[in-house]
C-alpha cells in the first residue's frame, strides 16, 4: 500500500510540474516577437479624408518606359553591380542548408550571366508569369549568416523585386543556358526566368499600351485561362489588359493567353482614391508575410508602400530611399522623440505621409488612441546588433511598438531620419521649413 502511495505522489507531482515547464518554453519562444499593440484590421484605422488625383497617363508612361528605351543607353551604367560583391571574399554567403557557397560557384553563374552580349536583342517582351526579378542568374537562394536573428531566410540576397504578370519589359540578352533572359523593367534591370517572357513585336507592343486596364482589388486570387487552367494569382497594385467586358466578367489577353475576371474582384484603373478603396488595398495586404526582395513572391517594406498606391496611378520606385526622395521632404533627424511626436501632430497627414529610417520606410496612418501609427512590411526590431524583435509580416503598430523590450535608441520614432509628404502645398512647406528653422535656432542657443 505505502509502495502505490508513493507512486500516486510521484505522478501527481511530475503532473503539477508539467504545464509550467510547457509555459516557460513557449515564454521563451514568444520574447523572440513583437506584441503587436492594435487588432490588425482596418477598421481600427482613421479616416482617409483627403481628396487627391493622381496622373494615371503618367504611370503608364512609367509603365511602359522599358520599350521606349535602349540598352545602348545603359552601357556604361554598373548594371551588374551585384557581381564583386559576390566575388569579394571578405563576404561570406549561404544556401539554405547553412553551408557556405564557395566562391566557384558564384564564378559559374557569373560566366553564365553572357554579360559581353549586353544590348544584343533590344527586343520588346512581356512577361506572362509573376516572376522574381534577380541579380545574378539563378534560382537558389542567397544568404548571409543563417545562424543570426537578422539574417538567412527570408533574405535572399538574389532577389530585386516582383515583376507582376503583363508587365512590358526589354530583353538585352539571354544567358549562355538560354534559362535566363537580362531584361529592363521599370521597377529595374535583371534576369528572370525566358519561360516568363514572350516576344512582342513592335506593332504588336503599340496595340497592347493603347490597351484599357484593370487592377485587382484581392490578393491572390487565382485567376484561370479561357480553357480553364490556372493561370495566375492577381496581386494588389498590378494592372491587367482588357479588351471586352459584360455585365459579370471583364475578357483579358496576357501574351497569348486570354482570361476572365469577376468584375466584384477588379476595378477599372486607376481605382479613384478615397477611404473605402484604399482601406481595401490595404486589408488584402495586412498580415501577409515579409519578404527580402519579394521572397516568395512577398513583400518588404518598400514593395508594400509601393504597391498601396499602384492602383490608384501614383508611381512609386522600388526602394525606400528612392521612395523618399520622389516627394518632397525634410530631415528631421536632429529632432527628439518627443519633436518628432510634435511635429508628426502638425504636419502629418495620415496615408500620404512616409517616414523613412535609412533601409525601412513606413506609410504614416495617423493616430490611434493619442499613439502615432504606421502601416508597414516589417521583419522585426532591433534588439542588439543581431539579435530581432521579429514582426515578420505588415502590420499596424505604433512608432514606439516594444518600448518595454528595446532600447529607446532603437524605437521606430528614434530611428526616423526623414519625412516625406506625397501631396503638400507651398504654405504647409514653409510652415514645416519654419517649424524646424525654429528647432535648429534653439538648439543652438
Amino acid at each position: 500500500m505505502r509502495y502505490i502511495l508513493v507512486f500516486f505522489l510521484l505522478f501527481f507531482t511530475a503532473c503539477s510540474f508539467k504545464n509550467p515547464i510547457n509555459h516557460s518554453k513557449e515564454d521563451k519562444i514568444n520574447s523572440h516577437y513583437a506584441k503587436l499593440e492594435f487588432k490588425q484590421s482596418v477598421n481600427i484605422l482613421p479616416k482617409f479624408n483627403q481628396y487627391i488625383n493622381f496622373n494615371a497617363k503618367n504611370y503608364k508612361k512609367i509603365f511602359f518606359k522599358p520599350w521606349h528605351s535602349s540598352f545602348k543607353n545603359y552601357k556604361n551604367q554598373n548594371l551588374f553591380w551585384a557581381f564583386p560583391i559576390y566575388l569579394n571574399p571578405k563576404n561570406k554567403y549561404y544556401f539554405f542548408n547553412k553551408q557556405e557557397i564557395p566562391i566557384s560557384w558564384f564564378k559559374k553563374q557569373i560566366d553564365n550571366a553572357n554579360i559581353e552580349n549586353i544590348g544584343q536583342l533590344n527586343q520588346k517582351a512581356l512577361i506572362i508569369q509573376n516572376t522574381l526579378l534577380k541579380n545574378i542568374p539563378t534560382q537558389k537562394a542567397i544568404l548571409k549568416n543563417p545562424f543570426l536573428e537578422n539574417e538567412g531566410f527570408p533574405f535572399d540576397y538574389s532577389n530585386d523585386a516582383i515583376l507582376n504578370i503583363a508587365t512590358p519589359v526589354l530583353i538585352s540578352h539571354y544567358t549562355k543556358d538560354k534559362r535566363y533572359a537580362f531584361i529592363l523593367s521599370e521597377t529595374g534591370i535583371g534576369f528572370v526566368e525566358s519561360k516568363n517572357l514572350e516576344i512582342f513585336s513592335n506593332s504588336r507592343a503599340k496595340i497592347y499600351e493603347k490597351l484599357h486596364f484593370i487592377t485587382p482589388l484581392k490578393e491572390k486570387e487565382v485567376v484561370f485561362s479561357e480553357d480553364h487552367h490556372f493561370f495566375f494569382e492577381t496581386r494588389i497594385g498590378a494592372i491587367y489588359p482588357y479588351y471586352k467586358q459584360d455585365k459579370k466578367y471583364f475578357y483579358g489577353k496576357i501574351g497569348s493567353k486570354k482570361y476572365r475576371i469577376l468584375k466584384k474582384d477588379v476595378a477599372k484603373f486607376p481605382l479613384k482614391l478615397n477611404d473605402s478603396n484604399l482601406k481595401n488595398q490595404l486589408s488584402q495586404m495586412l498580415s501577409l508575410p515579409y519578404g527580402w526582395g519579394g521572397y516568395n513572391l512577398e513583400r518588404d517594406c518598400s514593395l508594400f508602400t509601393r504597391d498601396i498606391f499602384s492602383a490608384f496611378g501614383l508611381y512609386l520606385p522600388r526602394n525606400s530611399r528612392a521612395q523618399k526622395n520622389a516627394f518632397y521632404h525634410f530631415n528631421i533627424s536632429m529632432l527628439n522623440n518627443a519633436q518628432k511626436k510634435d511635429f508628426l501632430n502638425q504636419f502629418g497627414k495620415a496615408y500620404t505621409t512616409l517616414l523613412y529610417i535609412p533601409g525601412h520606410i513606413m506609410l504614416y496612418a495617423g493616430k490611434i488612441d493619442n499613439n502615432d501609427i504606421v502601416i508597414h512590411n516589417i521583419w522585426g526590431l532591433r534588439k542588439g546588433k543581431t539579435q530581432r524583435l521579429i514582426i515578420g509580416e505588415s502590420a499596424i503598430t505604433s512608432l514606439e511598438i516594444g518600448k518595454k523590450e528595446i532600447l529607446e535608441k532603437n524605437l521606430l520614432l528614434s530611428r526616423i531620419k526623414e519625412i516625406s509628404f506625397i501631396d503638400l502645398n507651398q504654405k504647409e512647406i514653409n510652415e514645416i521649413n519654419s517649424f524646424l528653422e525654429k528647432i535648429k535656432d534653439l538648439s543652438n542657443q
